[in-house]
Formats: structure tokens, sequence, C-alpha cells
């Protein structure tokens, strides 16, 4: 377990890093005509296949069902790229559209606000409805989706088109899983975020770097281990040895 840990963890520091740049670099791309266009798109795809074959390797190598080092768990995962690719437009056209519901409710939450003031005779404000509203929201962007989408994923790393199978949200089932999954999912992205938005209040300029440089550092580090474990539990967490673990008596 630990030969596997260690190259998954510097691949996991370095490959985000290099992720990350990447789509910092896409946001500065112009597209004024077709060839600016191309080369976005060309970045966006590398970015996704980047970014799919890193976190399938690591859910590959931690999948109870595999028994594969870093190497053949790498290999297997470029074979099955294109179902993960397929998976992950799912997922964005899944988050895509909670994003587009949670912009689309003012009107309704007005609406049935009213219909529950006239019907329960107590009143009832449309901020409430949409606080419920907002909140439903949340629990499936940071919780019911993720927890779904993700066994899938780690099956389709190993298995390919095959993990698709119901069989693969058996996993979902666990609701320790559940908490693992928000709590871990709030550490990789939220935490980060408010890290980096956080600005102390220093009066000199190397105060503020060294601020700068430290949170952003804490806030990757917390990124790459939150994405790792997450990873780690998704799969079952149980890297499996190489080795068998009984050997044949001559």
């Amino acid at each position: 377990m630990r030969a596997q840990a260690v190259p998954l963890a510097i691949t996991h520091l370095i490959g985000n890093a290099l992720i990350l740049w990447l789509g910092y670099y896409w946001l500065g791309i112009g597209e004024s005509d077709g060839a600016h266009l191309t080369w976005s798109a060309a970045v966006v795809l590398l970015f996704v296949v980047s970014a799919l074959w890193l976190h399938g390797t690591a859910l590959a190598v931690f999948h109870t069902e595999s028994r594969s080092t870093f190497i053949s768990a790498a290999r297997t995962v470029v074979r099955n790229i294109v179902p993960l690719f397929v998976l992950a437009v799912a997922a964005v056209a899944i988050y895509w559209l909670l994003t587009w519901l949670f912009n689309q409710f003012g009107h309704k939450a007005f609406v049935i606000a009213s219909f529950l003031t006239l019907h329960t005779r107590k009143p009832v404000s449309p901020q409430r409805v949409l606080a419920w509203y907002h909140a439903l929201i949340w629990l499936l962007e940071w919780v019911i989706v993720p927890v779904n989408l993700l066994p899938v994923a780690a099956n389709t790393a190993v298995l390919g088109w095959r993990g698709y199978r119901l069989r693969s949200l058996r996993r979902s089932s666990a609701f320790p899983y559940w908490i693992e999954v928000c709590a871990l999912l709030l550490l990789a992205i939220w935490v980060p975020l408010r890290l980096l938005h956080w600005i102390p209040v220093f009066t000199k300029f190397n105060a503020q770097m060294a601020s700068f440089v430290g949170r952003f550092a804490l806030g990757y580090l917390l990124f790459v281990a939150a994405l790792l474990s997450l990873e780690y539990f998704t799969s079952a967490g149980k890297p499996r040895s190489i080795q068998p673990n009984t050997v044949v008596s001559p």
C-alpha cells in the first residue's frame, strides 16, 4: 500500500498543479478567430482528459476489485478514458442544470409563499421558501449527486463501459459514505477558496505576500489531500497488494 501511495501522492501534487495552471492559461486565450477557437477547444479537451486520467488512476489503484500497481492502473484508465469522458460530460450537464434551477426559483418562491400563507393562515415569507429551495440544491450539488456519480466513476475507471451498471451504486447506500463525501468535498473546494478570499490586514507588502503564499500552499495541500482521501473512500479504501495473501506450500 505504501509503495502505491507514494507515486500517487507525488503525481497528484504535481499533476493537479499543472491541470490548474492549464485552466488558468485557458482563461487567457482569446477566441477572436477560428485558430484561437480551435486552440481553446484543444486546451479544454487536454484539461478534461488530464484530470480524468489523474483522478481515474487513483480510483483504479484504490479499487477493491483491482490488483493494479500505479503503472498498470494508469494504463487501464487510458483504455477507459472514453467512458470516463462521457460520464464527465453527463456530470457537467447535471451541474449546469442545477445551477440553472438555482437561479430560476425567485418568482416561484413568491407564489409558493403566498399559497402557504393562504392555506395555513400563517405568514410564510418568500425568502424562507427560497432559503429552503437553495438548501435542497446545495444538498444535491454537494452530497446526492457526487455520492452517486463517484462510485460509477470508480468502476468505470477499472471496468470501462461495464462500470455503468446499477451495481456500481452499491457504495452509495452506505450512509457514512454520504458524510465522508460532503466533508471531503468541502475540504477540497470550499475551504481552500475561503482561505484564498480571506485577506488578513497587513501594512507591509512582504507580510501580505507571505500570507498569500502560506494560504495558497495550505489550500492547495488541502485540495490534493482531500481529493485523494475522497478517491480512497470511494473505491472502498483498500488498495490490494500485488502478491497473494497466501503462498502455496510445496
